[in-house]
């Protein structure tokens, strides 16, 4: 008997995601320097186990949270009031001591993914433009086409295949690129309707300045364009002399109600298997539709609860887990960079995130893309790296 599947699932039955398809591999046969020398090394999702140690410690202390009667029953789909209330403290604390966010503009959806897919649902119609800044981080591009057919087209950034540890970076974003971008699509006869920015930069590790970002929500506020800043990283920032500003705390912003932050568990907190997400934004028909739908994005209550009770513990988190996270990061950023030029490659320079972006074409017999897929299959090659 043939399984009859909708068009939608037909569409999809045979395509998958290039980074899901290695994550799996990788899952299921991983490096082990003591087990399993010949299995794979993960290069190519964001993820970081830098701080396992401290956050299981952490998590098996007696009394960090209980459970109770109220996570035995329904809730509000789109965030405890615990948990709101817990992500809007952390965020002020961290990304807006001079505008407090409100619990009431903080939505919890089961991770970053579904905060991306919450926006393509609620902001672009099929067909429409979301614009982002490429390199990008390629979820970006699976997660507003996949479901809700957004055409996602790449603001190219100017590539000089000339990066060097040391040297300004060779991927300059400014508004002018964005405004021709946008006229360019205009002129196809696509409707843009938004701009999707990583601030910091995955997979650059570079932060944006509060100037540039201003810029670039200009050119939007004059198209009429809605502002997306994914700030998954903020708190990962290593380097100590590098400034960063959250849209949380700019203002006045260009246009409030098209202005919408994501923030995740993912990656600052090293969390990614808890699937929590928050999107901030003031526009309240937005915050209405999503509540309203918000059952197909909740989290469990007792995990909001748990994850709440971290948040909460302002000590722990803002003494011990932070700083360890970013000088952790920073140490194995550095090791990882060295070893990457004494072996011939070229690497950007980078302030934050999981990533380094460097130049591999000294391993490389021919530059094309088949040689960096077979680049990509060799296990020794990946775990020498």
């Amino acid at each position: 008997m043939v399984l009859e599947l909708s068009k939608r699932a037909q569409q999809m039955l045979n395509k998958r995601d290039f980074l899901d398809e290695y994550t799996m591999l990788c899952m299921h046969d991983p490096f082990n320097q003591d087990t399993n020398k010949k299995g794979y090394v993960n290069l190519g999702t964001a993820v970081s186990a830098l701080c396992e140690d401290v956050i299981q410690k952490r998590m098996n202390e007696p009394g960090l949270f209980q459970f109770g009667s109220k996570e035995q029953h329904y809730f509000p789909m789109w965030g405890t009031t615990e948990m709101c209330e817990a992500l809007a403290s952390c965020l002020t604390r961290h990304l807006a001591p001079d505008l407090p966010v409100l619990p009431e503009n903080v939505l919890v959806v089961n991770g970053g993914v579904a905060a991306m897919e919450v926006l393509a649902c609620c902001l672009l119609d099929p067909g429409d433009v979301l614009l982002t800044p490429s390199p990008c981080y390629t979820r970006i591009i699976v997660n507003f086409s996949e479901r809700f057919k957004v055409n996602v087209v790449d603001v190219l950034l100017r590539d000089t295949n000339e990066i060097s540890v040391g040297e300004r970076s060779a991927f300059e974003l400014n508004g002018d690129l964005l405004e021709d971008t946008i006229m360019e699509q205009k002129a196809t006869g696509r409707v843009v309707k938004a701009f999707y920015l990583v601030n910091p930069n995955n997979p650059l590790g570079e932060v944006y300045s509060p100037q540039l970002v201003l810029q670039l929500m200009e050119v939007c506020h004059r198209h009429g364009l809605h502002f997306i800043s994914d700030e998954a990283y903020a708190m990962s920032i290593y380097e100590p002399q590098t400034p960063f500003q959250s849209v949380l705390n700019l203002s006045p912003l260009p246009d409030p109600q098209k202005t919408h932050v994501i923030w995740s568990f993912s990656k600052d907190m090293n969390l990614a298997g808890i699937r929590i997400g928050a999107l901030i934004s003031q526009n309240k028909d937005l915050l209405h539709v999503v509540k309203n739908t918000s059952v197909y994005t909740a989290v469990p209550a007792i995990v909001q609860k748990a994850a709440a009770s971290l948040l909460n513990d302002t000590v722990w988190l803002d003494e011990e887990f932070l700083p360890t996270h970013r000088q952790r990061l920073r140490e194995a950023a550095h090791k990882t960079q060295n070893a990457l030029i004494s072996l011939g490659a070229k690497v950007q320079p980078a302030q934050a995130g999981f990533f380094l972006w460097a130049n591999l074409r000294c391993f490389l017999p021919k530059v094309n893309h088949d040689e960096e897929l077979g680049l990509s299959r060799i296990a020794d090659t990946i775990k020498e790296l």
